[in-house]
């Protein structure tokens, strides 16, 4: 099993007690006769967040033809949030061959993503890098597609990776904050059985 507690994209230290929530997890695993070693695999997180900010501005102008199809009129300016509407107007602007070339980029990023995991059947990770953020922090307009997804892998970190890779995760609520609220591991392998497994066995 492979750890880690940081995050893969641009993003303040990981909070302390999520940090906690995943080594006491890790020490659980070991005593359960699992290997663990630190570490991370590798990949461009600037590519990666680039590339899903195209794909969010092409699948946002789908929504907005759905929509459109639905009403039987085009939707309104207070029928989608307003970040929505940010990726809709640069989902226009997105060429075909912007569009391909994102997905290019996710498939090569998920080449090195499992390449870093050869040896290794499992990532042991923060579901989130904080505790629960306050309400209406990560559904805020920042200007732009990638600015908002900026601010939302900062939160998020790996859970992005799951998504890109196609990779099966779960999310665990192993941990907990001072207040009371739940802290989330997450375990990513290409495969879900060995994720239910493991599930299974730190709930026993």
């Amino acid at each position: 099993i492979l750890v880690a507690t940081g995050s893969p994209f641009p993003a303040p230290a990981t909070d302390p007690h999520v940090v906690a929530a995943v080594e006491d997890t890790g020490r659980t695993l070991e005593g359960l006769g699992h290997r663990l070693e630190g570490g991370a695999p590798a990949f461009d997180p600037d590519a990666v967040a680039d590339a899903i900010a195209v794909l969010h501005n092409v699948s946002n102008v789908q929504l907005y033809d759905l929509a459109t199809a639905h009403l039987g009129r085009e939707p309104r300016e207070d029928e989608f949030e307003p970040s929505t509407w940010v990726m809709i107007r640069e989902g226009f602007e997105t060429s075909g061959v912007r569009y391909a070339d994102a997905i290019d980029t996710l498939h090569a990023q998920t080449r090195r993503f499992v390449a870093g995991m050869a040896g290794h059947d499992v990532l042991l990770v923060p579901t989130l890098l904080c505790p629960p953020p306050p309400y209406r922090v990560l559904d805020q307009p920042r200007g732009t597609t990638r600015a908002f997804f900026d601010v939302e892998f900062a939160h998020t970190g790996w859970t992005a990776m799951a998504n890109v890779t196609g990779w099966a995760a779960i999310s665990l609520p192993l941990g907990t904050t001072p207040e009371g609220l739940p802290i989330g591991v997450q375990l990513m392998a290409p495969d879900e059985t060995i994720l239910l497994q493991l599930a299974a066995a730190l709930e026993d």
